[in-house]
């Protein structure tokens, strides 16, 4: 059938998934006549487009719709600049914000090599749960900042922004190479360095959907590929920096890197659509919505999962596996280059098979690689099975959040809403190394690390359970696009 006169158009419509109906022309007609009578900005205007092929692989099983959902605030959004989507320009916003995830998130990865320098060598008479507060804390002030980031990108030129950011990030590690004390560590590679980094971490992330209309997925897996390539070079760097220069020159070398490379992009880094009026920092609202409040619960559960095998790996490869601590970076390493084909993997399915679905399908590999590799194994053989199979997917659902949040929730607000999901990071943060380390310190006496790995193997099972009633709200079909 064709697409209703009442439909209101917008070159930001999103496809959410496509489903089997026979939907008559007053019927859609009294469904836009419901729909403008919310006062809610966050309900969906829903369009129907025309008739779809069935299943890929040709399987046909009646004709299948797309349903386009247009958040509101697309419709009332003004364009922040001339540029078109799609084209030239819009790569170039995804090669900058790849740069700018590559050196905030990369470093942020890679601190599983300086928690195993202070716990080993450093700091040896300390815990490892006061010694992961740094890269913990690293971690958590990049999600308060990034709760105001997201505002302030609405709000204020992100390019300058951007570059605000890059300025702090060096400078918190030029003076932490400086520090002696686990004090000062944490007051400058921690929250200086999570402070400054939070404005290309938010910008990064919520930036590539705006910029692409069509393979939206791809382009933002491409752009938060950057985080795990980061990574994966970072940890190697950091660790030979270390090896070679100590560890006060590798913190001032990385600083001065960081510093350059951001800045350099910072012109690149702007917003396509703005909010035609003023929003909330935080929109609380959006947890009335039953979808969000499982979707924000799985976030939690999934941020608490990511950190715990990139910080305890190198020195469980040390402590239980009995390998130098090179090869426990290796290890890193090798899981962050499994996060980049991830992320690239689920970015270019994601356009086709849908962003949720490949959330649920990446959780469950997670629940795999821990729990049942990770918690009954222990050998090298094993380790590298987690590794390959954990970085894969965990590289996926990162990648994959924004997606989601973008075409359920609106472009023009994604910054404000990743924003609101920083506090999920946030929490997330806290649920996860914390107590992983504290088990470890605790009930595994530093040696025994069985507590800290069923702790992070049930971490994921707990997301995927609010992902699972997050799908059945919006649909019960098992083979449909969302």
């Amino acid at each position: 059938m064709s697409a209703s006169p009442l439909t209101r158009r917008s070159s930001d419509a999103i496809e959410l998934y496509p489903r089997v109906t026979s939907t008559s022309e007053a019927d859609v007609a009294d469904k836009h006549r419901h729909y403008a009578k919310s006062k809610t900005s966050h309900d969906a205007i829903v369009t129907y487009g025309d008739p779809q092929p069935a299943l890929a692989g040709g399987a046909s099983k009646g004709k299948w719709e797309a349903i386009k959902v247009v958040a509101p605030a697309d419709l009332r959004a003004e364009e922040a600049t001339d540029k078109k989507p799609d084209g030239i320009y819009a790569w170039m916003v995804i090669s900058a914000c790849f740069i700018s995830l590559m050196l905030s998130i990369g470093i942020n990865d890679a601190y599983g090599v300086y928690q195993q320098h202070y716990q080993l060598n450093e700091f040896p008479n300390e815990t490892a749960t006061l010694v992961s507060w740094i890269g913990t804390v690293q971690f958590l002030i990049m999600c308060v900042g990034g709760v105001f980031s997201g505002f302030l990108c609405e709000h204020f030129d992100t390019r300058l922004l951007n570059a605000a950011g890059a300025v702090l990030m060096g400078v918190s590690f030029i003076g932490g190479s400086f520090c002696k004390g686990i004090g000062g560590l944490m007051a400058t590679q921690g929250f200086l360095y999570g402070l400054g980094a939070s404005f290309p971490f938010v910008a990064g992330t919520s930036i590539p959907s705006q910029w692409f209309t069509v393979r939206r997925g791809l382009a933002t897996g491409i752009a938060l590929s950057g985080s795990g390539i980061g990574g994966m070079w970072m940890t190697s760097a950091t660790q030979a920096l270390i090896e070679s220069l100590g560890r006060p020159w590798a913190m001032r070398v990385t600083g001065i890197v960081s510093m350059t490379a951001v800045l350099a992009v910072s012109p690149w880094m702007r917003v396509r659509l703005v909010p035609s009026k003023s929003e909330r920092i935080i929109d609380w609202r959006l947890l009335k919505d039953l979808r969000f409040s499982m979707f924000f619960a799985a976030l939690v559960f999934a941020i608490a999962t990511y950190f715990g095998p990139f910080y305890q790996i190198p020195s469980y490869s040390v402590v239980v596996l009995h390998k130098s601590e090179s090869w426990g970076s290796n290890m890193d390493t090798l899981m962050n280059g499994l996060s980049v084909l991830g992320r690239l993997v689920v970015g270019f399915m994601a356009d086709t098979i849908g962003p949720l679905n490949l959330l649920i399908v990446n959780t469950v590999l997670a629940v795999i690689s821990l729990l049942v590799l990770w918690v009954p194994f222990e050998s090298v053989g094993t380790l590298f099975a987690v590794d390959i199979l954990f970085g894969f997917s965990i590289g996926g659902i990162v990648s994959v959040i924004p997606v989601v949040a973008a075409e359920v929730f609106g472009l023009a607000r994604l910054p404000s809403i990743i924003g609101l999901l920083f506090i999920g990071y946030f929490i997330g943060g806290l649920l996860g190394v914390p107590p992983m380390s504290a088990l470890l310190d605790n009930v595994g006496h530093r040696t025994d690390y069985t507590s800290s790995i069923w702790y992070m193997a049930m971490l994921p099972v707990c997301s995927l359970l609010f992902l699972v009633v997050m799908r059945l709200l919006i649909t019960r079909k098992p083979l449909v696009r969302v």
